[in-house]
């Protein structure tokens, strides 16, 4: 307990001190998912402000000495969390965008950004509850006055919505103050908009195929296996392919990234759960998404496509894993499936043209999305957050 208060003590003293730091106005640092991935929000932004705003110096921050090299090799500004020279960067941006949080930057930059502008961009619109709302997360059971206490050096924090209805949830899942909260809208999604994109090898060996592409959403942060042996009858389900001239993607979360990988005897049916490539890609050359509880439909919905939903756990989901802010029913405009036999009845349905949920997709949408929001949105946020 006491090492426990030193640590505490050390870490609001260090914000505190840097909060007194000069801040450099022109220069942005990034990070993503605990800096191990370049990826989701802050990485379409970060590209935006690269191709598009020379005035401005965006630096991206990673732990992984992969992500470093890969920028390196594409001659963007990028250094690693644990050098230096890093934590003066850290200390002198007037402006830091994350993913999931501070950490996104390298845990031991997190206690050097007082003063700073933090904009989460967080990484999807939540159907499941998140940060404080969540009753198995350790914040959960955090106390209102330390996380007011946590926030005097970090005034400056700043969520990035979609809605007024996710607005209305970000409040209570972050404990901020409705003026934190901008509704914004996703920089990932500008990839749907964009037609100038370079399409990776993977998208130009499929794309002249009838793209299905599953992504189910983690169970219990990975410690629970998607065993896909036994959800489905893979050797069905790849004739079923071959006769349709389908081929079945599957892209599990990363945290199922060390599960093993489909049989390669099966020809119209790959994992490329450890491919490198972009999930926004995947989406945007897809004809139809199967997912369970995952935000990857809500991105899914701004191209009015058909979902599936495989929610074959959904009862032991609830109980175990997440409670979900919405009733399922209600926000999930595609058909339910429980086991496989469902999952290819309703295949066969939307290849032969039987799409019932064209109109419902489109008023959900509305609800996840102001109409500002269902467009290309990062001039808007940079020009936005420079003006705060």
């Amino acid at each position: 307990m006491y090492m426990k208060l030193i640590k505490l003590l050390k870490k609001y003293i260090n914000l505190y001190i840097s909060s007194s730091v000069p801040k450099t106005n022109k220069l942005l640092i990034f990070g993503s998912w605990l800096g191990e991935k370049y990826a989701d929000n802050p990485r379409y932004l970060f590209e935006y402000v690269i191709k598009n705003r020379p005035d401005l110096k965006a630096i991206w921050i990673t732990s992984n000495q992969d992500v470093f090299k890969e920028l390196q090799k594409k001659q963007y500004l990028v250094m690693m969390a644990e050098a230096p020279e890093t934590r003066k960067i850290v200390k002198k941006a007037k402006y830091i965008f994350t993913a999931t949080g501070i950490f996104d930057i390298g845990e031991q930059n997190a206690n050097f950004v007082g003063g700073a502008y933090l904009i989460n961009l967080w990484h999807g619109i939540p159907l499941k509850k998140i940060m404080y709302d969540d009753k198995h997360s350790a914040l959960h059971k955090r106390s209102k006055l330390v996380t007011w206490v946590e926030k005097i050096p970090l005034r400056n924090y700043f969520v990035i919505s979609t809605s007024t209805a996710i607005t209305q949830i970000y409040q209570s899942a972050f404990r901020v103050k409705k003026s934190n909260i901008l509704e914004l809208g996703q920089p990932r999604n500008d990839y749907f908009y964009d037609k100038s994109n370079p399409v990776s090898s993977l998208i130009q060996e499929l794309k002249s195929k009838n793209i299905i592409l599953y992504m189910p959403t983690h169970r219990n942060e990975g410690k629970k296996q998607i065993d896909l042996d036994k959800l489905m009858d893979l050797e069905h389900l790849n004739n079923w392919c071959e006769e349709t001239k389908s081929i079945f993607v599957i892209k599990k979360h990363f945290y199922h990234s060390k599960e093993k990988t489909i049989d390669k005897k099966y020809s119209s049916i790959i994992d490329v759960t450890n491919e490198k490539v972009d999930v926004q890609e995947l989406l945007k050359c897809s004809n139809v998404l199967i997912t369970d509880y995952s935000s990857c439909y809500i991105d899914y919905l701004l191209l009015n496509r058909p979902i599936i939903f495989f929610n074959y756990d959904y009862d032991d989901y609830l109980r175990v894993d997440r409670s979900l802010y919405f009733p399922y029913e209600n926000v999930t405009p595609g058909e339910k499936c429980q086991n496989f036999d469902e999952l290819l009845v309703t295949l066969q349905n939307l290849y032969v043209g039987k799409d019932d949920y064209r109109e419902e997709r489109e008023n959900i949408k509305t609800f996840f999305y102001s109409s500002e929001t269902q467009k290309s949105v990062s001039e808007k946020i940079i020009n936005h957050v420079l003006n705060l």
